[in-house]
């Protein structure tokens, strides 16, 4: 990351330093002055203008900041990163990255429940950009020591905090991370062209413009399908389609089992290896979008370490049967936990049943998987 950040203020220290030689007078010779002038005069009526418009703040501001961090990191990957594809081995690698990114994204978002990690970060964050500090919450979210961000019921902070914390990560609650997903299973599932339109969503016409879905698909068949991320967007996306004839489908998020977030520890549980290898392998067939861990998995070749929680990947699932006597439990409730989480939260005779039980159906992982576009992908 480290390096993609640093190249990305290169590009930007570049413009920077092409405006700073123009505006600097002493730059030119006499016989130059001219260039200097226009410079200078074209500069003052074009930055009249970028305000009135309010485009900086479309850049860098408190309102809207989760969805400009999103649109940063999606122009890193979709508007410049896929330029560097040009084989279908290159095609798998930007999968496998896209995966660990999300991990990356899920990890962030840690700070939902720790106040300490959420507090270094404040602290940095307000060294870097001195002028958050003087927003009206900062203070409060910064000395705040419960969690922040979580849906009604989980967070121990108002409205108010929840928003303003949003504001501060791109994308909170998967928003990010599920249309990143959503492309490379489209790309897998090889239903056509993928046109990403995240880093455009609205279309000017000279009288009008239009609110385009996520994504436009080519199929191979010649076809145009939009393609939504998420529900509830059935009005702009039944606009979009009447307005252009072109048919726009919504991928179903909130039931995916792309990201868990554990009931015990209230953290997304990321992808594994195991998933991502195969995910990103396109010569793997997925049969199912579960795949059980004491079953599949390949990373692990000592079962008992799975079954022990070792990994920190693992899911746990279950749904109590009388008479299985491991699943006498407040957690066989049929949620996704941790199973690290179950195991600790336990007592000791459970989780010693737990262990033993080689319980193949409630350790468990997922593919990334989207319904929506079933009809599609079968036609293919």
């Amino acid at each position: 990351m480290e390096e993609l950040y640093k190249n990305l203020e290169c590009s930007i220290g570049h413009l920077e330093t092409l405006h700073n030689t123009f505006v600097a007078e002493k730059n030119f010779s006499d016989s130059e002055k001219l260039d200097y002038w226009i410079y200078r005069e074209n500069l003052e009526k074009f930055s009249s203008i970028v305000s009135e418009l309010e485009i900086p703040g479309q850049l860098y501001a408190q309102k809207g900041r989760q969805m400009i961090l999103a649109d940063i990191l999606e122009y890193i990957f979709l508007g410049r990163g896929y330029y560097s594809i040009k084989t279908l081995e290159h095609k798998q690698k930007f999968t496998k990255s896209i995966l660990y990114f999300v991990n990356l994204l899920m990890c962030y978002e840690s700070m939902t429940k720790s106040s300490n990690i959420r507090k270094n970060f404040l602290t940095q964050l307000k060294l870097k950009i001195p002028q958050i500090g003087d927003e009206e919450l900062f203070e409060d979210l910064i000395n705040f020591h419960g969690s922040v961000g979580l849906k009604k019921g989980d967070s121990d902070a108002d409205d108010v905090m929840n928003d303003y914390f949003d504001t501060l990560l791109p994308k909170t609650a998967g928003g990010l991370w599920h249309e990143l997903l959503v492309y490379i299973f489209l790309l897998r599932n090889d239903i056509g062209y993928i046109v990403p339109l995240l880093l455009n969503q609205r279309l000017l016409g000279k009288n009008d413009y239009l609110v385009p879905p996520d994504f436009l698909i080519i199929s191979h068949d010649k076809r145009i399908y939009g393609v939504e991320v998420g529900r509830k967007k059935e009005i702009q996306s039944g606009s979009f389609s009447l307005k252009t004839a072109i048919p726009t489908a919504s991928i179903d998020t909130e039931n995916s089992r792309s990201s868990d977030r554990c009931p015990i520890c209230k953290r997304w549980i990321p992808f594994c290896d195991f998933v991502i290898n195969n995910y990103s392998n396109f010569d793997f067939k997925i049969e199912k979008n579960e795949s059980r861990c004491l079953e599949k998995c390949t990373i692990f070749r000592n079962k008992e370490d799975i079954k022990k929680g070792v990994c920190p990947y693992t899911k746990y699932s279950r749904k109590k049967a009388n008479t299985l006597d491991y699943t006498h439990h407040k957690y066989a409730d049929g949620l996704h936990y941790h199973y690290q989480c179950v195991l600790n939260n336990v007592d000791a005779n459970i989780k010693e049943k737990i262990i033993a039980a080689d319980d193949t159906i409630a350790l468990k992982t997922h593919y990334p998987y989207y319904s929506g576009l079933d009809d599609l992908i079968k036609e293919k």
